[in-house]
């Protein structure tokens, strides 16, 4: 899955025109079905220039994996948890209060 496409489609979710987010939800499900959607969206979490986007892909990918982290393989496991910890390090918007 082709990260440009991901980000295309959860910008559409941060639109306030209702039928646009109903259209983009579906594009979500089924995106998400495919098994390529969560390096797409740890490469958006890691490197969108929009904080928005940086952050709905790390919630996208946390409840992705909440139930199937156990399911991964070891190396994918330490590979997203370097992936994490080094996006928090470059991460450059810490507005807790907005």
């Amino acid at each position: 899955m082709d990260p440009g496409e991901l980000d295309r489609i959860l910008r559409e979710l941060l639109l306030p025109d209702t039928e646009r987010i109903r259209r983009a939800t579906e594009q979500l499900r089924a995106a998400l079905q495919n098994p390529s959607a969560v390096p797409a969206l740890c490469e958006l979490m890691a490197h969108a220039p929009d904080p928005q986007i940086r952050q709905f892909s790390a919630l996208l990918i946390r409840r992705r994996l909440n139930t199937r982290w156990r399911r991964l393989v070891a190396t994918h496991r330490e590979s997203l948890k370097s992936l994490v910890l080094s996006a928090l390090q470059n991460e450059t918007e810490w507005d807790y209060f907005s």
